[in-house]
């Protein structure tokens, strides 16, 4: 027998060999096997359906900064020399979105004014609401806020936005 032919041979067989042969590793599944989740919710829907009034403020004796607030509850507090009308609003929000998630609540400090004077309003609400339906008619909040006046403070009618946000 030829060299070259056992040669070939060998080289034959050896490549079948190696075609049919098995892996060594068999392939496994995890033993706690890793889940997908997602979460799908609505879009937040926020609306003012009415804005905080502190009523008319009356500076009698104001010899020092002095705070008007208004809490969620519409109850105002006047400072010292500060006569205050007996009513006043917070203001009131709707948020929609999807039932039974919390949404978080986020006011931002922001000027209101006569056209010439500003004054720091600090608006207050709660931290979260808890969505009781989806979508209308969704659920109401409150915010309450308050500004300090100074003897220097002048008279006229001060407007200004509440800067709110809500956000899952």
């Amino acid at each position: 027998m030829n060299f070259a032919r056992i040669l070939a041979a060998t080289a034959v067989v050896t490549a079948a060999a190696l075609t049919i042969t098995p892996a060594l590793a068999a392939p496994v599944s995890a033993t706690t096997p890793a889940t997908a989740r997602a979460q799908i919710v609505k879009p937040l829907v926020l609306t003012a359906t009415q804005s905080i009034d502190f009523g008319t403020i009356l500076l009698t004796a104001v010899t020092a900064s002095t705070a008007v607030s208004i809490s969620q509850a519409g109850a105002i507090t006047c400072g010292t020399g500060l006569t205050c009308s007996a009513t006043g609003k917070q203001a009131i929000f709707n948020v929609a979105g999807s039932n039974n998630q919390t949404v978080k609540i986020a006011t931002t400090a922001a000027n209101i004014t006569n056209g010439t004077t500003n004054l720091l309003f600090t608006p207050s609400a709660p931290a979260t609401v808890l969505l009781t339906n989806s979508g209308a008619p969704g659920s109401n909040f409150n915010v309450g806020g308050a500004f300090a006046i100074d003897p220097a403070t002048t008279d006229g009618v001060y407007t200004g936005n509440l800067i709110v946000t809500v956000d899952y």
